[in-house]
C-alpha cells in the first residue's frame, strides 16, 4: 500500500482537484467531508465530467462527481484479499481504513510491484533494498 494519501474536501472545485492530481502525479483523490472519507474521484471521472460539458465542468465540485460509498479494505487484509476485492468491484484504487482513519491506499500498481518482486525472488534474483 501507499501511505502517502492525497485528499481533498468534497466542496473542492473539480478543476482545482485536477490540478492537484497533476502536481502530485496521482490517479485518484480521496474525498473527505470534515476529515471523514466521503468518496473517491479518479482521473476517469474527471475526464468524463469534462467531456459532458466544458461550461458545467467549471462549476462542478468533487461531491458532484465522486464515487460513494467507497470500497475499502482493512490494514490486516492480505494480498489475495486485495486482489479479490479489486476483481469483484472493478476498482483500481482501494483505501485502507483503520477505524475512521485513512492509513493508506492500495492501487493496482502497488499489487503489480509486489507480484513482480515475488517473481524475482522465486527466480532467485538478488533483491536490492533502498
Amino acid at each position: 500500500m501507499t501511505s502517502i494519501i492525497i485528499t481533498a474536501e468534497s466542496d473542492t472545485p473539480v478543476v482545482d482537484a485536477a490540478r492537484l492530481m497533476a502536481v502530485e502525479d496521482v490517479g485518484s483523490l480521496l474525498v473527505t467531508k470534515a476529515d471523514v472519507l466521503a468518496g473517491m474521484v479518479t482521473l476517469r471521472e474527471i475526464i468524463g465530467a469534462q467531456l459532458l460539458s466544458e461550461e458545467s465542468f467549471q462549476t462542478l465540485c468533487l461531491e458532484d462527481i465522486m464515487t460513494t460509498p467507497v470500497v475499502t479494505i482493512g490494514p490486516d487484509a492480505d494480498l489475495g484479499q486485495a486482489i479479490s476485492l479489486m476483481n469483484q468491484t472493478g476498482k483500481r484504487h482501494i483505501p485502507v481504513i483503520e477505524g475512521n482513519d485513512i492509513i493508506g491506499l492500495v492501487a493496482t500498481t502497488d499489487i503489480i510491484r509486489v507480484l513482480a518482486t515475488m517473481k524475482l525472488i522465486a527466480d532467485g534474483a538478488p533483491i536490492i533494498e533502498d
